[in-house]
């Protein structure tokens, strides 16, 4: 995908942010006036936040996640709420509501799972460019922000009988879209990076691989699917956004799963087969069946690897600056499950070597 520098995750496939999405209303309502009203607005947040400095996870959160928020329509919350009335420690940064009204009625309940269930989505806020994916060095992050964002999901979703499914986590700058819902909820996120969805320098101020296209599109993805229209049912079948995206990327998915199936198993398969038998004419048929599928499969495990960012890149292969791009895209791949490894400029004697950066 183009726009895999700003945009990652498995939570919806590469065919529908790509295309498929074009063809909703919400993305054709969300027109280039309001885009430019929202590049504009996010850009302005971020020129006044100390992106140079090292702030911390209040001013983070005050200064840049709810003035970000706030732009994206959310304009009804509640913080630092208790998930359990009993006092346990689950308290995430804050709770979205769709609308005043609704944030009124939780209010007017008890602090606890109640007022969750009213919510649309819970927030989860980490200081200026933390890892989401490991704990720091500090004390105090003891605790991956992922492995913390997941609790915080699987106890709203308990604790509401499945009326709080979604949560967002950031750290400022790459923002991240939860659904308990999902089959792999650990892996199966969206995640867009929102200085570079902007235009904007990373922090090693290396510029990044994106056109301006590009960046208009990951941008409006940024705009689109992590702001209230997006949470709202329409009135037509009840679905959100996310519920319409979800459930047409599964049908896609199947529906590739059934052709792929057919196409290794009716073509591949017998090609290889037929192969290793004209390269070894006087080999028994079981053993040559045998060898089909164990080349059949070891194939199909390193292309999983590689669509999985399992297979780590090097400096042999490209230049610094793009091995070490690549890397900061996915570094950590092994635990998200939903990252790409950047292809090598050219061969080289090792198949996969590994990375010096």
């Amino acid at each position: 995908m183009p726009i895999d520098a700003a945009v990652r995750g498995s939570l919806f496939p590469e065919d529908f942010l790509t295309a498929s999405v074009d063809e909703l209303p919400e993305w054709e309502a969300f027109d280039a006036a309001a885009l430019d009203d929202f590049t504009a607005a996010a850009r302005d947040v971020l020129a006044r936040f100390p992106t140079r400095g090292t702030p911390n996870e209040s001013e983070t959160e005050d200064d840049l996640i709810w003035p970000i928020l706030s732009r994206l329509g959310w304009n009804a919350s509640l913080r630092q709420q208790k998930l359990s009335a009993a006092g346990r420690a689950d308290v995430p940064d804050g709770l979205l509501f769709t609308d005043a009204a609704a944030k009124t009625r939780a209010v007017g309940l008890a602090e606890g799972p109640a007022r969750y269930a009213i919510g649309a989505a819970l927030v989860e806020s980490k200081r200026w460019r933390r890892p989401l994916d490991r704990a720091s060095g500090r004390s105090e992050e003891a605790l991956a922000p992922s492995t913390q964002m997941l609790r915080y999901l699987r106890r709203a979703d308990d604790l509401t009988d499945g009326g709080l499914r979604w949560g967002m986590l950031t750290n400022g700058a790459q923002w991240r879209l939860y659904h308990q819902g999902a089959r792999s909820v650990a892996e199966q996120f969206f995640e867009i990076d929102l200085p570079a969805a902007l235009g904007l320098p990373g922090p090693d101020d290396a510029p990044l691989p994106l056109s301006e296209a590009d960046r208009h599109r990951a941008c409006k993805l940024f705009a689109v699917f992590f702001g209230r229209t997006a949470f709202l049912p329409d009135p037509a079948d009840g679905r959100t956004l996310h519920q319409r995206a979800i459930q047409g990327a599964r049908y896609f998915e199947e529906r590739v799963a059934a052709n792929l199936s057919k196409l290794v198993f009716e073509q591949v398969f017998p090609d290889l087969a037929r192969a290793i038998a004209a390269a070894a004419p006087d080999a028994a048929l079981p053993a040559v069946r045998d060898a089909a599928l164990v080349l059949l499969y070891r194939l199909l495990f390193i292309l999983y690897a590689e669509d999985r960012g399992l297979l780590p890149c090097t400096t042999r292969t490209m230049p610094r600056s793009a091995c070490a791009a690549g890397c900061a895209r996915t570094s950590g791949a092994a635990r998200t499950g939903a990252r790409r490894s950047p292809t090598p400029r050219r061969a080289t004697g090792t198949l996969w070597p590994t990375c010096a950066a």
